[in-house]
């Protein structure tokens, strides 16, 4: 039985395979999971500079959360024997139709990341990217992957980067304070908007481009109350969407500890995606990689068992 804020993570990462939203007018389902690829190594170039999927072949795979499957695809490509698991169906159903399209064999199971069904030592390698930190005990989701693992296995996780610049300039300084304003405008209707507020079902808003997201913010502050900006509370609701129930963020420190156990532990920054947001040609690819190796918001952990 899931607990209720495993319920609230499954019912928001549901709504749609992660990264979904970012494809716009694929002709068909092949030209879906084509241009989702293309996207993903486009726009996070580290992956494949810092993910060993070639080293994969022959080995047992392990990937925890696995969204529209473009990483799972590369790792059965190169020759790994696949298992991807996920705690929602969508994504289950997503990957299990990016295998088909490509003709790709693999194993999805449902799994909870903290209760993986798996027998111990059941895999050469253990891969996450972006999802541990969404579990409600991120530390049992590592002791987990350390179970499963062989020995002298390897495990792969991308984390939230704590201390980073999107971290505390994008999300507590400037998203915090836009919420700060949207809540002092409305100061006058907060009785009266909390009373009509009704428990409406998860729309599944991604990210933090959409307009709307100020507004789903503004329903949170009359649920919560000032609480909702504290940095412990504020961070769940502003990685991936307001209605992201769960978001962690780790230092380099709070990573080793959590993989305390593992041994040959290492961390690598990565994510600082200021082309993206700059005129096409403005910023050279050296600053972005220079500015993602310090101040990125992903922060990979290698280790082994």
């Amino acid at each position: 039985m899931q607990s209720e804020p495993l319920k609230a993570v499954h019912a928001f990462w549901n709504t749609e395979a992660c990264g979904t939203h970012f494809v716009q007018g694929a002709a068909d389902e092949r030209d879906f999971y084509e241009k989702f690829r293309e996207h993903r190594y486009r726009t996070e170039w580290h992956i494949p500079l810092l993910v060993p999927f070639a080293e994969a072949k022959a080995q047992k795979v392990l990937e925890i959360g696995i969204g529209n499957g473009a990483d799972a695809a590369m790792f059965a490509l190169h020759g790994g024997i696949y298992t991807g698991v996920d705690l929602t169906e969508a994504a289950l159903e997503a990957t299990r139709r990016h295998f088909e399209v490509l003709g790709l064999s693999g194993t999805f199971q449902k799994e909870n990341a903290e209760r993986l069904s798996f027998p111990a030592a059941s895999f050469d390698i253990v891969y996450s990217h972006g999802v541990l930190h969404h579990t409600p005990h991120p530390q049992k989701a590592i002791e987990e992957v350390y179970r499963v693992l062989k020995p002298g296995g390897r495990a792969i996780v991308m984390l939230y980067h704590k201390r980073s610049f999107n971290y505390y300039i994008r999300i507590m300084l400037y998203m915090r304070l836009k919420v700060l304003l949207k809540i002092a405008s409305k100061a006058s209707r907060w009785k009266r908007d909390r009373q009509r507020l009704v428990n409406r079902p998860i729309v599944g808003v991604r990210g933090n481009q959409n307009r709307e997201i100020y507004n789903l913010h503004y329903e949170n502050f009359l649920k919560s109350g000032f609480a909702y900006l504290t940095s412990k509370n504020f961070i769940h609701h502003c990685t991936d969407g307001p209605e992201c129930p769960i978001a962690f963020a780790f230092s380099k420190t709070e990573a080793r500890h959590l993989f305390a156990r593992f041994r040959n532990v290492r961390t690598k920054v990565a994510h600082f995606p200021i082309r993206k947001y700059s005129p096409r040609g403005c910023v050279p690819m050296a600053l972005e990689r220079l500015l993602a190796s310090t101040m990125g918001w992903y922060l990979f952990i290698f280790a082994e068992k």
